[in-house]
């Protein structure tokens, strides 16, 4: 319990701290207590003191809702002169236009420059579609930002927490400060900020209607699903693009082989394996006995369970395993499904031989690769 006819007792926490230990303590030395606060180390936070310095008595108690303190400074800062304005203006409306002109390139090329695997550029697209987008964004961003602190006046409040509800006239103090601030914008004067805003935040607006309302040329994915880069007549190529003559893999070798097309090694739906086997060996399935040539048969690496590449064969039995989920094929019978999960046989790609004696596609898998779908047509 404190003492109320000690002095120590009262007043603000700094001076009770700061007040001399009674002598009979001080002799004692019951009370080892002491401070290293001084007036230059110390800093008030208690709203007491924020009453006390605009002239309320500082032990008063019961005050219902706390003052703010507010740190003024200069609306604007005087170096910053009309010509200086003007030129954060200018800059200001040219982050705004750069983020209307991403927006308008953007669109641009979501739909005049379609993304296809044919096309040697096609690694660009994504990318493209994210720089644009991440300009749009930090444009209006960045834009806005530099409004604030080279235009709008500065300045720094600081309000202990009060109860829940504030007065009326702290209503009314804040709606004032919203119209002062309207006001220390200076949107309705700066005509140029102003348009360029309303410009930049409409195109904002639009950016995401083409992922809302249409997808543009992947409007019917299933299209794209159902359909490689596999051509007829292409010739099938290793991954450092060089092509596969007959008679290049030994019996009982297998290779992996994409099409002739730029960047075809890195289509998640066109690598192939091609397998060589003895061709009374082989057994094709009817319907497509020209689909193979003297013991060269070629299926789709991707598993038709959840689409994990199949590249593990065994030469004594011609099974293709899954390392994933232990899905096993038989190559010599059409890539029949003899085990797991995997609910379809693996897709064949018809191959025959041109004048050169390079292997080539007969055309595109006649069905679709991978994991099924559910707009998958069986």
């Amino acid at each position: 319990m404190t003492n109320p006819a000690d002095p120590s007792d009262k007043g603000s926490i700094r001076d009770r701290l700061q007040s001399p230990v009674p002598s009979s303590e001080a002799n004692s030395g019951g009370d080892s207590r002491h401070s290293d606060l001084t007036d230059a180390g110390f800093q008030q936070t208690d709203s007491r003191g924020a009453l006390h310095a605009r002239g309320h008595d500082e032990g008063q108690q019961g005050v219902p809702h706390a003052t703010p303190v507010t740190h003024a400074h200069a609306p604007l800062d005087p170096a910053l002169e009309e010509a200086k304005a003007r030129a954060a203006e200018r800059k200001i409306a040219g982050l705004f236009l750069a983020s209307f002109a991403s927006v308008i390139a953007f669109f641009f090329v979501y739909f005049l420059a379609p993304f296809k695997f044919t096309e040697p550029n096609n690694i660009y697209f994504t990318p493209t579609l994210a720089v644009l987008m991440g300009i749009a964004l930090g444009g209006i961003g960045a834009g806005t930002v530099m409004w604030a602190k080279n235009l709008m006046g500065h300045e720094e409040t600081v309000q202990e927490r009060h109860p829940f509800g504030s007065p009326p006239e702290e209503r009314a103090a804040a709606a004032e400060l919203l119209v002062a601030g309207a006001q220390e914008s200076q949107l309705g004067r700066r005509s140029l900020l102003r348009n360029t805003l309303l410009l930049s935040g409409g195109a904002l607006a639009l950016l995401p209607l083409p992922l809302l309302f249409d997808l543009g040329p992947y409007a019917h994915k299933e299209r794209g699903l159902a359909t490689t880069a596999w051509k007829k007549g292409m010739r099938l190529v290793r991954e450092n693009g060089t092509p596969v003559r007959i008679g290049d893999l030994g019996l009982g070798s297998i290779d992996i082989v994409f099409p002739d097309v730029p960047g075809g090694n890195m289509m998640a739906d066109a690598p192939t394996m091609l397998i060589r086997m003895q061709p009374g060996e082989f057994k094709p399935v009817k319907g497509r006995e020209d689909w193979s040539v003297d013991g060269h048969v070629a299926y789709s690496v991707i598993c038709t369970h959840l689409g994990c590449p199949v590249k593990l064969y065994e030469q004594q039995t011609h099974h293709l395993f899954c390392p994933c989920h232990q899905s096993t094929f038989d190559a010599s019978n059409g890539a029949k499904v003899l085990f797991g999960p995997a609910a379809r046989p693996l897709p064949q790609l018809a191959i025959s031989v041109d004048a050169d004696g390079y292997f080539i596609a007969q055309g595109d898998y006649h069905e679709p690769v991978g994991p099924s779908y559910w707009e998958r047509k069986p």
